[in-house]
């Protein structure tokens, strides 16, 4: 009898846990960033989670760029519920990160703003 017990209340925990992980997983939405350059050149080069942050990169590379302001826009494949999201730009090796700020939330994803201003 005990033994019965033991597998009914494993077999319910084990439920639990898997309703749990699938619920967590559907709280997540994809995330867009509207980034905005003080200067061309600007090459997205994807994303990172970084343990709670998620880290869209850019890289920017040569002598010259444009002195003009630029806004992009980006959007993850993937559903993520970050406590944070930074915009990293690397020019020719300096690194500068700035946080992103949350706009928006619509039914499908969390919209983000972060600007090198």
């Amino acid at each position: 009898m005990k033994k019965v017990f033991a597998v009914v209340v494993a077999i319910l925990l084990g439920l639990a846990v898997g309703i749990y992980v699938l619920s967590s997983q559907e709280d997540g939405k994809c995330v867009t960033l509207n980034a905005t350059f003080r200067m061309g050149g600007a090459v997205y080069k994807g994303y990172q989670l970084e343990g709670e942050a998620l880290v869209f990169k850019f890289e920017r590379t040569g002598d010259f760029f444009t002195q003009a302001i630029e806004t992009k826009e980006f959007t993850t494949d993937e559903k993520f519920s970050p406590k944070k999201v930074i915009m990293e730009v690397n020019t020719n090796g300096q690194i500068k990160r700035y946080e992103a700020k949350l706009v928006k939330e619509k039914e499908d994803r969390f919209i983000y703003e972060a600007s090198e201003l």
